[in-house]
């Protein structure tokens, strides 16, 4: 359970969840918000309009609540790199420890929020928001119609982004099911969890892939972590499993990042262009904007 009291030193368990995204109400508080609900009470006034859904909508509300105090709302104000939440009349920190540490963290006022894992941010942040990445990924793979595969879910950005391009229906693979409990609580991510089209699947992507019958999605979109966290998710083998289950003429996305090429010289694209044409794939190409490959299987 997502547990992290604000003046709590205790640290957050687990609690299955079966992703369903949360009806209670729950109030969100970043430091935006916090600051704009301090500096109407220091100019002594009784409403303020603040965002308490992350920057989705904004509401007017008094500024006397019992769901928070002025200490409350200053350690808020002061932790610009984490979120809280209202429930069951505690603050919480959207935070998880488990084999890691996972949070959400602010990214802008009116921009989702990202996720951090062992203090390593799953998102790009430079000079672009995560909606935003997501949809450049999605804008290279997802066709109205198609029938997708997604994997590494994370907060469901990308999920969500093909959603936005009419595809049929998407199956997504997370296998940290630590990543989807903080999603479920993530206002951003909620139409992960309620669109009818997505399939969530929580499973390693390595093992649940082989049980995926032949020719079976007009698209993947491969949003793997980092090579150092995942490497077998760059594997040929693994590769060769994904055009095993792309439709002839089917396109993959696979995002690389740039890891290690500016101070040590390191194309990581390179290897993975070289390894997705050793198991058939053409067309293969880089998309700098999009920090990622495309490739395609062939048409029959």
């Amino acid at each position: 359970m997502l547990s992290h009291p604000i003046d709590s030193t205790q640290e957050p368990t687990y609690n299955y969840t079966d992703w369903k995204y949360p009806t209670c109400g729950m109030r969100f508080i970043d430091y935006h918000a916090a600051e704009t609900i301090l500096a109407a009470l220091e100019d002594n006034l009784d409403e303020v309009e603040v965002s308490l859904d992350l920057g989705l909508s904004m509401s007017r509300i008094s500024t006397h609540q019992k769901d928070w105090t002025v200490e409350d709302l200053e350690k808020i104000a002061a932790d610009k790199d984490s979120i809280y939440f209202t429930r069951e009349n505690q603050i919480l920190k959207a935070a998880l420890s488990g084999r890691r540490f996972y949070k959400l963290m602010p990214t802008g006022l009116h921009s989702p929020p990202a996720l951090l894992i062992d203090g390593v941010l799953m998102h790009r942040m430079k000079s672009i928001d995560p909606m935003s990445d997501a949809r450049s990924k999605a804008n290279l793979c997802a066709q109205q119609g198609s029938k997708m595969l997604e994997i590494c879910t994370g907060l469901g950005y990308s999920t969500i982004a093909c959603l936005d391009k009419n595809v049929s229906d998407i199956v997504t693979i997370e296998r940290d099911e630590n990543v989807l409990e903080l999603a479920s609580i993530n206002p951003w991510s909620k139409r992960l969890f309620e669109d009818d089209r997505v399939k969530i699947v929580n499973a390693d992507a390595v093992e649940e892939i082989v049980s995926f019958e032949e020719v079976s999605f007009d698209a993947v979109l491969h949003d793997p972590p980092r090579f150092s966290m995942s490497s077998d998710l760059y594997t040929a083998e693994f590769y060769a499993s994904i055009f095993r289950v792309l439709k002839p003429g089917g396109v993959l996305f696979h995002y690389v990042g740039t890891p290690g090429s500016k101070y040590r010289g390191k194309d990581l694209q390179k290897g993975v262009m070289k390894r997705l044409r050793s198991v058939g794939f053409e067309k293969v190409e880089r998309k700098p904007k999009a920090l990622g490959v495309l490739a395609r299987k062939p048409p029959v």
